[in-house]
């Protein structure tokens, strides 16, 4: 067994011990490496050396497949059953040492601007709220820095109706994101769609959606603060890659 077998099973094991109370479906859901293939194109090797907050983290998954050389990261979720999970992958050596809180989104205070800031997995609730999540993050990102997060597309809503799969989640206007975005200064760089993670004949039919009828549940952004002109100076200046929007 390779070294990365052995961390995986351990990370997986750490899940199930401290996740004991939730469905065995959801933790296999967040140990799939899968969720971050767009994720790890985006940011390729470029978290190396930066502060990152990771809004709404779970179980760490980010920390531990990404595994970026961060000179910080902090990440809060209002989960307070994740921080002696954390303390015991920081234990484990399998994720490097950061910071963790047990807080909601709204309430969570930062004392400092990050270079980037992740918001993976959270805006599809009902609980949380997109423009007021940017309104009041946005300030705390540097200018020039990365904004990542992904959400769900108002446009396939009827479609998930169908098989009872969208009762429960919200969704958004996706000229509106953009307009949200644009007011507080973000420059998109990328605007991908998610193919879902089961891979087979799931990924067949998103793939067959999105490029017959541009439509796919979420939608992957990845901006840069303070402009076109500033996102396409830094990536320039940092050799970070300007992945094209579809």
């Amino acid at each position: 067994m390779s070294d990365m077998d052995t961390r995986q099973q351990k990370y997986e094991e750490l899940l199930f011990a401290h996740l004991a109370d939730r469905e065995a479906g959801e933790v296999r859901f967040f140990v799939n490496e899968r969720r971050f293939d767009i994720m790890r194109q985006a940011f390729a090797d470029q978290l190396a050396g930066k502060s990152v907050l990771n809004i709404a983290s779970g179980p760490f998954a980010m920390e531990f497949y990404l595994s970026p050389d961060c000179a910080r990261i902090d990440s809060i979720d209002i989960d307070a059953c994740l921080a002696p999970l954390h303390a015991r992958l920081i234990e484990e050596e399998l994720i490097a040492p950061s910071s963790f809180a047990v807080c909601d989104v709204m309430a969570f205070e930062p004392e400092r601007q990050y270079d980037v800031i992740v918001v993976n997995d959270m805006f599809y609730t009902k609980h949380v709220d997109f423009y007021a999540v940017m309104e009041k993050y946005a300030p705390f990102l540097k200018p020039g820095g990365q904004l990542y997060f992904d959400i769900l597309d108002r446009r396939a809503g009827p479609l998930w109706s169908l098989f009872n799969k969208d009762s429960r989640y919200r969704r958004y206007d996706m000229a509106d994101v953009h307009a949200t975005l644009q007011q507080h200064g973000f420059a998109v760089e990328a605007s991908l769609p998610s193919l879902g993670i089961k891979g087979g004949m799931d990924r067949a039919i998103r793939s067959l959606l999105w490029h017959t009828a541009g439509v796919a549940n979420n939608i992957i952004f990845l901006c840069r603060k303070g402009g076109a002109a500033l996102a396409f100076a830094g990536a320039m200046l940092l050799g970070e890659p300007l992945l094209q929007a579809y």
